[in-house]
């Protein structure tokens, strides 16, 4: 039995703006800071045997907080934020969530990374925890659209739907397969 740990990244500046951040590395806000040590105080009694972390500032920075010491952290590029390609710092208003989420119509525009290659690469990364990782603890921390597509993985949901799931920042839900 494997349990999982999915974590958002606390709140950046940028999410306070609401602009995309998809790949600027962007560390986190004030209120970011104070968000993932309130989670830490709850993260404290969680055993956790291994972190993964995005390698963008913002995860490592929600990642070291959580478990500081306590276990190695990762970095692994399967999990970086989505490539919001040319939206990248500009208004979420810009971001049409039903196209770029829609896994038939698998839009590339404006260079936004398709939704089936996120899928694919998060479906590696899973595949890969779960091979190495069973009977272990295991905390991820990503982003919005990682968590979203992990989520779904994990918990064999339909693909058509995973733009209706919303992910706060500072998300933590805890999965055990």
């Amino acid at each position: 039995m494997i349990t999982i740990y999915l974590v958002r990244h606390a709140e950046t500046v940028f999410n306070q703006k609401n602009k995309l951040q998809g790949l600027i590395n962007i560390e986190l806000s004030e209120k970011g800071l104070r968000q993932a040590n309130l989670l830490r105080q709850k993260f404290n009694s969680y055993d956790v045997d291994l972190c993964y972390s995005s390698p963008l500032l913002r995860t490592m920075q929600t990642a070291f907080t959580l478990v500081g010491d306590r276990c190695l952290i990762l970095k692994d590029e399967r999990i970086i934020e989505r490539n919001l390609g040319q939206l990248e710092g500009k208004s979420r208003r810009s971001y049409d969530v039903e196209k770029y989420w829609d896994y038939d119509l698998n839009s590339n525009d404006f260079g936004v990374e398709k939704v089936q290659d996120l899928y694919q690469r998060c479906e590696e990364f899973i595949s890969d925890i779960l091979d190495k990782h069973s009977d272990q603890k295991i905390l991820i921390v990503s982003h919005s659209a990682v968590i979203r597509c992990l989520f779904y993985i994990l918990n064999d949901v339909d693909r058509r739907n995973v733009k209706k799931f919303k992910i706060p920042n500072c998300y933590f839900q805890q999965i055990v397969l």
